[in-house]
C-alpha cells in the first residue's frame, strides 16, 4: 500500500466519495484488483481503500507481517489461480473461496524464530554484499595504480 500523493498518477475522486471507502489499519492484508498478478498487498500504514478492495485483518494467532512476503511469492499467486473467476484483466478473486484454502501457519513461538532466522540472513547477504564492494572497490584501485 502506498499514499496516494507518492504515486505518479493522477486519480481523480470526489471527497464526498471517500465516506464509503474502507478503513485499513497498519498490519491488514489488501486483495486488490490485480492480486491474481502480483498478490495480496501488505499495509504499514493507517488509511482508507476504494471499497473495490477486501482488507483481511489478521488474528492474534498472526505474528505482525508475517504472511507478507509468501503473499507476493509466485507460489502463493499460482494457488489464485484456484480461486480466480473471469477472463483477462477483469479476473476477481472469490474471497469467501480464498478463505477456504488451506494455508499452513506456525505456531506464534515458530513464526518469530522463523523471523529471527530470515533477519539474521538478510543481515549476513547485507553484509556479505558490502564485503563484495569493498573488493571490487580494491581491485579498481590496484588496477589504477598497477601502471604509474
Amino acid at each position: 500500500m502506498i499514499e496516494r500523493d507518492k504515486i505518479d498518477i493522477d486519480i481523480k475522486f470526489e471527497q464526498t466519495s471517500t465516506r464509503t471507502y474502507k478503513i485499513v489499519q497498519s498490519g491488514n492484508y489488501i486483495i486488490h484488483l490485480r492480486s491474481f498478478q502480483g498478490g495480496f498487498a501488505f499495509s504499514e500504514k493507517e488509511g482508507i481503500c476504494s471499497p473495490a478492495y477486501t482488507v483481511l485483518k489478521p488474528t492474534h494467532l498472526l505474528k505482525y507481517a508475517f504472511m507478507k512476503d509468501y503473499f507476493i511469492s509466485s507460489r502463493f499467486i499460482k494457488t489464485l489461480k484456484l480461486v480466480t473467476y473471469g477472463i483477462r484483466d477483469g479476473r476477481s478473486i472469490n474471497v469467501e473461496e480464498f478463505l477456504k484454502l488451506p494455508i499452513a501457519i506456525p505456531s506464534l513461538e515458530e513464526q518469530s524464530k522463523i523471523d529471527e532466522t530470515l533477519i539474521a540472513l538478510e543481515d549476513k547477504i547485507f553484509n556479505e554484499y558490502k564485503l563484495y564492494i569493498s573488493f571490487i572497490k580494491q581491485k579498481q584501485c590496484l588496477l589504477k595504480n598497477m601502471f604509474i
